[in-house]
């Protein structure tokens, strides 16, 4: 193997094995927070789901490591970002993020099959998503030619009888799945001990729309437009969703959730609809170029900059798919989050900087980590509080 191909796995190694030094998951543990946010106590457990978190991330960060931009790609990432930062300062989007967001068309008559049988039976939604970058966008056609992406999807579970509130639940990066969504949100515990209707809906790229090897392969990695463009899309999709919830299903409220990446994607459709009974952001991006700068840099060759491959110009771009940009439209005190003080993949100051954007709501910062979150009772027994006093309030 040549000393270029040997590299990449030897920085690899050299992360996680200083990531599991001890001395190195107290000092994390201790530091990157805001004096706002909790110390995290060091017991064996909350170390342990730290160390899960990190294998995980990086298994993904090696696998994006060992994938060396062409100098094909790294052309056309200059060419891209150039041509977007003149169109979006020309057309104002830059300035006005807000603008860059189209209102979607109504969703009417999806398609829906039942799925599974007896306690385990939901809905399969499906449609044409509609969704396309506004004309001579960079990376439009490119877009547009991922044939699985242009039909969303979501999971669905109705209950019989009069309208009920509805929660709609945005997955996490890498999910996209029934069989992960839906226990991530407690969907049975939503749709049975609450009474709500739920609607998971699946981001572009992922589960029965991803394109690549794995779910949410080319949302993150395949060049800047392609992420400004997965997360327009998720919030063009979502917002087709809730249009079908208010026009066809009575809803009498509406509540969304999301999580990790999904989160991000629910505080940006909070900043475009005003209607919603509450907003939650579970362990939630708030800044998706300062997120993968911090976990991917370190793992970047140093002459990544002289490829022209510049952080700036993405930072740039990507204003117009930041929940940061834009003024929530959903009450303060309809706001939630949930971080955890342990996470590796959405350090705990990148949730700060969301929860002062959205001036201190209601948070909950529990002593775990960015996967552990399904299993931390505090975080259960949060959602339940926040969507009771919300949108089954508001349909009482």
């Amino acid at each position: 193997m040549s000393t270029s191909l040997h590299q990449p796995l030897d920085d690899l190694r050299r992360v996680v094995t200083e990531a599991v030094e001890p001395r190195q998951i107290a000092s994390w543990l201790r530091g990157h927070r805001e004096p706002a946010i909790p110390s995290v106590p060091l017991r064996p457990e909350v170390v342990g789901k730290w160390l899960i978190d990190e294998w995980t991330l990086q298994v993904e960060s090696g696998m994006n490591r060992l994938r060396l931009p062409t100098s094909d790609f790294r052309r056309r990432q200059r060419q891209e970002l150039t041509d977007a930062i003149d169109m979006f300062t020309e057309r104002g989007w830059s300035s006005e993020p807000r603008t860059y967001h189209r209102d979607p068309p109504p969703l009417i008559d999806p398609e829906l099959r039942t799925v599974g049988v007896g306690p385990f039976a939901f809905e399969h939604l499906s449609f044409d998503s509609g969704y396309a970058p506004h004309d001579d966008e960079p990376g439009h056609e490119r877009w547009l030619g991922y044939e699985r992406n242009l039909t969303a999807h979501a999971w669905v579970l109705r209950h019989e009888g009069p309208p009920r509130p509805w929660m709609v639940c945005v997955n996490g990066y890498r999910t996209g799945t029934p069989l992960i969504d839906l226990p991530a949100f407690r969907v049975d515990q939503l749709h049975g001990r609450l009474g709500v209707n739920v609607a998971v809906v699946v981001l572009p790229l992922h589960g029965p729309r991803r394109e690549g090897r794995m779910s949410g392969d080319r949302t993150l990695f395949a060049g800047a437009l392609n992420s400004v463009h997965a997360i327009t899309q998720a919030v063009w999709d979502v917002r087709r969703v809730l249009s079908w919830i208010r026009m066809t299903q009575a809803a009498p409220a509406v509540g969304i959730s999301g999580i990790s990446l999904g989160g991000l994607v629910a505080s940006l459709v909070a900043s475009l609809d005003s209607e919603l009974s509450c907003v939650i952001g579970g362990v939630p991006e708030s800044d998706l170029v300062r997120g993968m700068r911090r976990h991917v840099e370190p793992l970047l060759p140093p002459f990544y900059e002289v490829w022209g491959l510049s952080w700036t110009p993405l930072e740039r771009v990507s204003r117009v798919a930041s929940p940061l940009s834009m003024a929530p439209l959903v009450p303060r005190d309809r706001r939630f989050i949930y971080a955890g003080l342990a996470d590796r993949w959405v350090r705990p100051a990148n949730v700060y900087t969301l929860w002062e954007h959205w001036e201190r709501c209601p948070i909950l910062w529990y002593p775990g980590s960015h996967l552990s979150f399904p299993f931390e009772s505090e975080v259960t027994d949060f959602v339940d509080r926040a969507i009771e006093s919300t949108v089954v309030a508001d349909a009482a």
